[in-house]
């Protein structure tokens, strides 16, 4: 069943979903208090996740992802069955919090969420708090006993595998659009007009906005990988198959999509395996991925690639005037391979983006080289987050003492 709730501003949804039976009382308590601005009686149960950027550099709509185990570190009662976040302190009725979007999700695929990711906005040098408020909750045991609620915002985001579709898989942001192919290949599309096409795009449908960044159909496409045999120097097949495609999130704010290939026969003495994860956030125009290959002894390395591209120390790239441009950045050693192509070692991390002249002011090589330069930064200095439990919500959940309980009672007689 789903509840939907509508607060007063009219861009956002609160979605409820549930499944045969679900303890509505922690979900009403946080709801009425976030959107009605109303305190809730009893002990409140709080977490701060405080964000400092330590660049002088502005960072818009980033992910910040915290896991299950760090926030029962500091809050061991904590679960994702209720709760709630806000930029801001919720008890200031005079300032009340910015509501934001948020999720939780199951990466490690075991049926149990583990990590919480939400979007923010940081100036230079600026740090930013993060309140979240949550209802410690008994784990489900059995089917019957109240599952997870999740709030979602505005869809952004979307994974799916589409039998109408060539590709193993597909996802998109609200601003990009990625196919994934059997071999390795991934082809991006840009969109003129923010929103979600690849339902339209699955049903063979014209999508005016998209516009396909890569023609070319080469071995990589934009940014996609294959397995380098550094013995042989060769490639080798990874489209195989014996391999595992699965959607591990569809939110949205962010999707994943992971692959899997058990068993690869390099030879009758050699087999590897290969895990290979993409994910997609709102509002940025980027498709992250990695890909891990066990076994081996270190013979195999990811090639990762972009046709035209070209290659400096630290990162893939190629610029075009008046057009989109492209990048990759690895965030693993990695070496030039090629004129187009990196060498990265067998556990690989890798981000594509896309940039438009228009919006991101390129107008020379030389523009596009300094805007690399400040992405790459803020890659390798990812903003520092602290969890804590707030000493005033602490206190005003602590009980009062002997005596002043005692006074009262003498009163009301």
């Amino acid at each position: 069943m789903v509840y939907n709730f509508r607060p007063g501003d009219r861009d956002q949804m609160f979605t409820l979903n549930a499944v045969e039976k679900i303890d509505l009382k922690p979900f009403l308590l946080i709801l009425l208090f976030w959107v009605g601005g109303c305190q809730p009686p009893g002990e409140q149960h709080f977490v701060t996740l405080t964000i400092e950027n330590e660049l002088p550099i502005s960072r818009q709509h980033l992910p910040i992802r915290t896991t299950l185990d760090e926030l029962k570190a500091v809050a061991p009662d904590f679960t994702f069955d209720a709760f709630a976040i806000a930029l801001g302190d919720p008890t200031n009725r005079q300032n009340p919090p910015q509501r934001i979007s948020y999720q939780a999700d199951d990466l490690s695929y075991d049926g149990k969420k583990d990590e919480l990711v939400f979007l923010v906005d940081l100036q230079p040098n600026e740090t930013e708090e993060a309140i979240v408020q949550y209802v410690p909750t008994k784990e489900p045991e059995t089917a019957t006993d109240p599952v997870a609620i999740e709030l979602i915002f505005e869809r952004k985001t979307r994974a799916g595998i589409f039998p109408s579709l060539p590709a193993s898989a597909a996802m998109e942001s609200n601003l990009s659009l990625y196919l994934l192919y059997p071999n390795g290949t991934v082809e991006a599309f840009d969109k003129t007009t923010s929103g979600l096409y690849l339902q339209q795009l699955a049903q063979k449908e014209s999508v005016e906005e998209l516009i396909k960044v890569e023609h070319s159909q080469a071995l990589f496409g934009t940014g996609g990988f294959a397995i380098w045999d550094k013995e042989t120097q060769s490639f080798i097949s990874i489209d195989s198959a014996t391999d595992y495609v699965r959607v591990l999130v569809n939110g949205g704010i962010r999707s994943v999509v992971e692959r899997i290939l058990p068993k690869v026969n390099i030879n009758k003495d050699v087999t590897i395996s290969v895990k290979y994860r993409a994910v997609v956030y709102a509002d940025n125009a980027l498709l992250e991925q990695r890909v891990e290959i066990s076994g081996g002894a270190g013979r195999f390395a990811v090639a990762v690639g972009l046709p035209n591209g070209e290659v400096n120390d630290q990162y893939l790239f190629r610029w075009q005037a008046k057009a989109l441009s492209i990048c990759i950045f690895s965030r693993s050693d990695n070496k030039k391979f090629d004129d187009s192509t990196l060498l990265l070692d067998s556990t690989a991390e890798w981000q594509t983006y896309i940039f438009k002249p228009e919006e991101d002011q390129i107008t020379s090589l030389a523009d596009f080289q300094e805007l690399m330069k400040v992405t790459n930064s803020v890659l390798k200095s990812p903003p520092i987050i602290t969890l804590s439990i707030p000493e005033k919500k602490k206190q005003r959940s602590t009980p009062q003492p002997p005596a002043e309980k005692e006074s009262g009672e003498k009163e009301r007689r």
